[in-house]
């Protein structure tokens, strides 16, 4: 059993253990997250506690040990394929954060396939990021405060558009980047998948931090 075991471990080309990514890059590991198994996307609540909440509020002081103050307050949330978990992360990331006191900016950059706006109960269709892109709309116009989280701002990734990647570089997300880190405490993007585009390459550049998703037993070693 054990020769069967050792070599179904080593047929398998996802990521099993911490030791895998330990090995693959000098990247630092600030946390753990457990499965999810409710339904229930938003995981934290203010006077409850739990073990998958706790492993939020590991990751939230990790994040000083990145250097993330209140100069440095920009991070970008990615992963390599979709179905990862980077919008969940994000999300309750920034729940952890924003019951702190901290004023939190959320803000859903995954202009191609977005999904953290379905966790505010938030369609795609509505007004975001892509329509100020290509100034349909004012920064404050595609703002949102979420029902019932405190200090929690969203801005929705907008109506999808024929080439989101180029909206990119058309100079007007570094406008929106130094608003957000001018009126808040702690900003959170949440991009693409990078082996689908290159959006996040572009977005940590302006950023000071990012977090990278693997998921167990679904993230490609290569």
């Amino acid at each position: 059993p054990l020769i069967i075991v050792n070599g179904m471990e080593m047929l398998n080309n996802k990521v099993l253990f911490r030791k895998e990514i330990e090995a693959l890059t000098s990247l630092p590991i600030i946390g753990e997250v457990v499965f999810n198994n409710s339904k229930q996307q938003l995981v934290l609540e203010a006077g409850k506690r739990s073990f998958i909440a706790e492993e939020f509020r590991k990751i939230r002081i990790s994040l000083l040990f990145l250097g993330i103050d209140a100069n440095h307050k920009k991070i970008v949330v990615t992963s390599s394929i979709p179905g990862e978990g980077k919008s969940f992360i994000a999300a309750n990331l920034a729940v952890s954060l924003a019951m702190t006191g901290k004023k939190v900016a959320l803000i859903d950059m995954d202009l191609h396939d977005p999904s953290l706006g379905k966790l505010f109960d938030i369609t795609s269709s509505e007004a975001g990021v892509s329509n100020y892109l290509t100034g349909e709309k004012e920064i404050k116009e595609i703002m949102r405060e979420i029902p019932n989280q405190k200090n929690l701002f969203f801005f929705s990734s907008g109506s999808i558009q024929e080439s989101p990647s180029e909206l990119l570089e058309n100079g007007k997300i570094q406008h929106l980047i130094a608003y957000l880190e001018e009126n808040y405490d702690v900003v959170i993007l949440d991009t693409a998948p990078v082996v689908m585009v290159t959006d996040a390459y572009l977005l940590s550049s302006l950023c000071d931090a990012t977090l990278y998703v693997v998921r167990h037993k679904y993230t490609p070693k290569m």
